[in-house]
């Protein structure tokens, strides 16, 4: 009798670990989520589109034309007067993402002298530190939802005073992947 007891008491501590990290995992998760559908924009020095894939054709995947459309309207409405585009040259098909996005904020009206080009920001971290660098007393993080709260502590952490963020109003079923993931690798950016 005594081991049947045992067993179902080991059983219990299990069960309760399991749950107690089912329910961590969702407060971490939703505190990602909510930081990032929340996020707003506020009138700073420059906005920082973070890259993301581009197609063998050199043309920028739809999440990444949606975080350049949001940056144009940014820089159009004057919530930024200068716009920052930052990615990776990708290896398997030698894109340079920051250049690519340049030009198409050029052909949609940006004039080249307000884009500064970071062909160098191969992950958020790095994007960070190159916006501090720039001096900067504000800056928008542009990118998908659940990738805000992440960018935004990326600049804070390298030093940019102020940041808000903004990301295009579009959700994809996809997208929830990419939140775990965040969930995952935001905990590398807290020492």
């Amino acid at each position: 009798m005594k081991k049947i007891q045992g067993v179902y008491g080991h059983l219990r501590r299990i069960i309760l670990a399991i749950g107690s990290l089912v329910v961590v995992s969702v407060i971490w998760l939703g505190g990602i989520a909510v930081n990032g559908l929340l996020a707003q924009p506020h009138k700073s020095a420059v906005g920082v589109i973070f890259g993301t894939a581009v197609t063998d054709d050199g043309v920028p995947k739809p999440a990444l034309r949606e975080r350049l459309q949001e940056g144009l309207k940014l820089w159009q409405d004057g919530v930024v007067s200068k716009l920052m585009v930052s990615g990776a040259v990708e290896h398997h098909n030698h894109k340079d993402e920051a250049r690519i996005m340049a030009q198409w904020l050029e052909v949609h009206g940006v004039p080249s002298e307000v884009i500064i080009v970071d062909s160098h920001g191969n992950n958020t971290w790095l994007t960070g530190l190159h916006v501090a660098a720039l001096k900067a007393p504000s800056a928008v993080v542009i990118t998908q939802w659940f990738h805000v709260a992440r960018a935004q502590w990326a600049l804070r952490r390298a030093g940019v005073a102020s940041v808000s963020g903004a990301w295009p109003r579009h959700f994809r079923m996809s997208e929830l992947w990419y939140l775990f993931r965040e969930g995952a690798a935001f905990p590398v950016y807290i020492e």
